[in-house]
C-alpha cells in the first residue's frame, strides 16, 4: 500500500492529503479493535483470534481492488495528433483547427470531453472502496503483534525472549521487502494490462501521469493473507514454558515415557463484566508508571516521523531526484528495508549476546538514535534544481511575458495558438526547458507516433545551433542530470540511518517489556501499538500529504473539471517540508529518549548492587528464592515474569 499511493494518487485523481486519509485508515481499523484485543488477549485463544485477523486482512485486500473492475480504463491527460494522411503533419498549435485540419484531444470541445468523463460520475468516488479496505486490514492486523508477541514472551526464557522478539521484528520485515519488491515490478505495468496496446502509449514510467497496475499487488497480498491464515487454527492454546521439559524430566525421572507431557493449562473462562471491571485498574496502573508514560510518547513521535517517511519516500525520491517511481520502489524494497532487517536482527543478538540490563538497553537505545538523527540532518545538503517549465518556474527564454497572472503559461512565441492552461502533455526542447505542452512551445508539425513522437517548428524554443523555425521538442519532462547524480549519496547516507536506527529499534522495545508487570505485557504493547498508530500512524499522512500539497506548482484536471493529482512540485520547497517535518519530529524523539533513560537509571540504581547479588547466587540456590528476591528488587518490572509465569 505504501508503494503504490502514487498510483492510487494518479488513478483516482485526488491529493495528497486524501491519500493521507486512505492511508490513514488503517489506523482506524487499529483504533476500533486494538485496545479490546490487546486487553483481553491472555484470556483469549490467541492464535486463532490472529488467524481470523488474516482472514479480515484477505477481505479488506479484495474490497480494495473493486474499483479497478468498476472504473472504465484510465485515460491519461494528453494531447495527441490524429493524422488521416501518413505524409500529412499537424500543428500542435490549436491555430490549425480552424482551418478545418483533423482536430485532435487538445482541440475537442470541452463539452464533448466532459460528456465523455462524466457519465459515471460515481467513478470520482470509488476510492472509498480503497479506504475501507484498508479500514478492513487495519482491524485484521490489531491483533498480529500484541497477542503474537506476548504469546512468545509468555513462553521463552528471559535471556531468549529479546532474541525470539528481535528475531521476529527482522523476520517481519521481509513483508514489506517484498511487499515494496511486488509493488516495484506492478509500477513498471501499465495500470490496464492486459487490456490495452502498451505500445500506443506515449508516456513512460517516469511521467507524472503514469499509473502503474496498483491493484495486481493487493490481489495477490489477499490471496497471500488468506493462505497465511491457516496454520494459526493448529496452534495450541498456551505451550510449556522454554526450559521446563527439562525440570519436568529430572522431577519423573522414574517414569519412564510420562516426563514429556505437559497438560496445557485449561483456558480459563472469561466472564465480560470481570474483564470490564478490571480494564480501567490496568490502565491506570499503566499510565501510572512514568518509564511507560515517557516511552508512548516517544513511541507516537516516532511514528509520525516513519510513517511520514515511508508514505512519501518514493513520492520525494520522484520529484527530488528524477527517479521513476518503480525504481524508487524497488531500491527501497532491495537495499533499505534488508538494512533495516539486519539491523533490528543485530540489536537483538546484542541483547542476547552481553546480556545487556534494561539500563544498558536504554543508553544503547538512545545512544543510537542520536547519531543517527545528526546523519539525517545531512539530508539537507543532498539538494537538487527546481525542474525548469516554461512560464511556470523560469520566464519564456528570451521573450517577454504577458502580464496577466491569468495568462502566465502564455508568451508572444504562443499567444495566437489558443492553448488550454487546464492540459498537462509536457515537451522537452532543445534548449532544456519543459513546456506544458507542445502548444505552449508553440510547435507547428510533428513527425512520428507515440512514444517517438517528435515536434518541429516549435517557435518558443530558441534550437541550439540554429534558428527558432527549426527548434523542436520531444515528448516528456526534461531530464535534471545534476538530480541523477546526487541520487547515489542521498541512498547510501539513508542506509547508514536506517541501520543505525534499526539497531536501537529491538532495545527500544524491550524497555517497555521491562519497565511493566508480566500480567500486563499484552495489554501495554496493545496500548503501545494504538497509541503510535492512532496519534502518529494517522495524522502523518494527513498533514505530510497537506503540507506537501503547499508546494505544488501546477495541479492536473479532471475530465468533470476540479483539480486531480499534482503534476509538478517546487522541489526546494518540498524537500524543506519533507525533510523538515521528519527532522523537526526526531529532535522531539531525540529529547524523549534522554528523559527516559534518566527515568530508567533512577528507577533501576537503588538496586543496583543487590541485582549483581541476585545474578551471583542464581546458580547456587533453588528457583524459587531468586525470583522472589527479583520481585522484591524490581518490582513491577519484567524480571519478575519467571515466578509469575511458573504459578500460570
Amino acid at each position: 500500500m505504501k508503494s503504490m499511493s502514487s498510483q492510487i494518487e494518479r488513478r483516482f485523481e485526488i491529493s495528497s492529503s486524501i491519500v493521507g486519509i486512505i492511508d490513514g485508515s488503517f489506523e482506524i481499523g487499529n483504533l476500533l479493535v486494538m485496545v479490546l484485543v490487546s486487553y483481553l488477549g491472555p484470556r483469549v485463544h490467541r492464535p486463532k483470534v490472529i488467524g481470523v485477523g488474516c482472514l479480515i486482512m484477505s477481505l479488506g485486500a479484495f474490497l480494495s481492488v473493486m474499483p479497478q473492475f468498476l472504473m472504465g480504463r484510465y485515460n491519461y491527460e494528453r494531447i495527441t495528433v490524429t493524422v488521416h494522411n501518413s505524409s500529412m503533419s499537424v500543428s500542435a498549435c490549436s491555430l490549425a483547427s480552424s482551418e478545418g485540419h483533423p482536430l485532435t484531444d487538445a482541440t475537442e470541445t470541452p463539452s464533448t470531453k466532459k460528456n465523455f468523463g462524466c457519465e459515471k460520475t460515481t467513478n470520482s468516488r470509488l476510492w472509498l472502496f480503497v479506504l475501507m479496505g484498508n479500514l478492513l486490514r487495519g482491524i485484521g492486523e490489531a491483533p498480529v503483534m500484541p497477542l503474537g508477541v506476548s504469546y512468545i514472551d509468555d513462553f521463552a526464557k528471559e535471556e531468549n525472549s529479546a532474541f525470539y522478539i528481535g528475531l521476529v521484528r527482522s523476520s517481519g520485515m521481509f513483508g514489506p521487502t517484498l511487499g515494496f519488491l511486488l509493488g516495484s515490478f506492478c509500477a513498471s505495468l501499465w495500470v490496464d494490462i492486459g487490456i490495452v496496446d502498451i505500445d500506443a502509449i506515449s508516456i513512460n514510467p517516469k511521467d507524472t501521469r503514469w499509473v502503474g497496475a496498483w491493484w495486481l499487488g493487493l490481489l495477490i497480498c489477499g490471496a497471500v493473507n488468506l493462505i497465511a491464515s491457516l496454520p494459526f487454527w493448529f496452534l495450541p492454546y498456551s505451550l510449556p514454558k522454554e526450559g521446563e521439559n527439562e525440570i519436568l524430566k529430572i522431577s519423573h525421572l522414574p517414569v519412564q515415557g510420562d516426563h514429556c507431557k505437559t497438560d496445557p493449562p485449561a483456558q480459563p473462562p472469561l466472564k465480560f463484566s470481570e474483564a470490564v471491571k478490571g480494564f480501567f485498574p490496568a490502565l491506570k496502573k499503566l499510565f501510572g508508571n512514568p518509564v511507560f508514560l515517557v516511552y508512548i510518547f516517544l513511541t507516537i513521535l516516532q511514528y509520525n516521523s516513519l510513517v511520514g517517511l515511508i508514505t512519501y519516500e518514493t513520492k520525494f525520491m520522484e520529484q527530488q531526484f528524477n527517479v521513476s517511481v518503480a525504481r524508487a520502489i524497488f531500491l527501497i524494497g532491495v537495499i533499505l528495508l534488508p538494512i533495516t532487517i539486519l539491523g533490528m536482527f543485530l540489536g537483538g543478538f546484542l541483547i542476547k549476546k552481553f546480556k545487556l540490563h534494561v539500563t544498558e538497553m536504554a543508553k544503547f537505545a538512545c545512544i543510537t538514535f542520536i547519531v543517527a538523527y545528526l546523519l539525517n540532518l545531512l539530508y539537507f545538503t543532498c539538494s537538487c534544481e527546481v525542474l525548469q517549465v516554461a512560464g511556470l518556474t523560469v520566464p519564456y527564454s528570451g521573450l517577454k511575458h504577458i502580464s496577466s497572472s491569468k495568462n502566465s503559461f502564455m508568451a508572444s512565441c504562443n499567444a495566437d495558438c489558443s492553448c488550454k492552461l487546464d492540459q498537462w502533455d509536457p515537451v522537452c526542447g532543445d534548449n532544456g526547458i519543459t513546456y506544458m505542452t507542445a502548444c505552449f512551445a508553440g510547435c507547428k508539425s510533428s513527425t512520428g507516433t507515440g512514444k517517438n513522437m517528435v515536434f518541429h517548428n516549435c517557435s518558443c524554443v530558441e534550437g541550439q545551433g540554429h534558428g527558432l523555425a527549426n527548434s523542436s521538442a520531444v515528448l516528456g519532462q526534461c531530464q535534471r542530470e545534476s538530480c541523477t547524480k546526487a541520487f547515489p549519496y542521498f541512498l547510501a547516507l539513508q542506509t547508514a540511518c536506517a541501520f543505525i536506527l534499526a539497531l536501537g529499534g529491538t532495545p527500544t522495545y524491550m524497555i517497555m517489556f521491562r519497565s511493566v508487570s508480566p500480567d500486563l505485557k499484552s495489554f501495554a504493547v496493545g496500548i503501545e501499538t494504538l497509541g503510535g498508530r492512532v496519534l502518529g500512524g494517522l495524522p502523518a499522512p494527513i498533514y505530510f500529504g497537506a503540507l506537501i500539497d503547499e508546494t505544488c506548482l501546477k495541479w492536473g484536471t479532471k475530465n468533470c473539471g476540479g483539480s486531480g493529482s499534482c503534476r509538478v512540485y517546487d522541489t526546494k520547497a518540498f524537500r524543506n517540508v519533507y525533510l523538515g517535518l521528519i527532522a523537526g519530529l526526531r529532535a522531539g524523539c531525540c529529547l524523549l529518549y534522554i528523559v527516559v533513560s534518566v527515568l530508567i537509571i533512577k528507577r533501576f540504581k537503588t538496586h543496583g548492587k543487590e541485582m549483581e547479588d541476585v545474578k551471583n547466587t542464581e546458580r547456587p540456590t533453588s528457583k524459587e528464592p531468586v525470583t522472589s528476591n527479583k520481585k522484591d528488587i524490581l518490582p513491577g518490572a519484567r524480571t519478575s515474569d519467571e515466578s509469575e509465569e511458573t504459578r500460570m
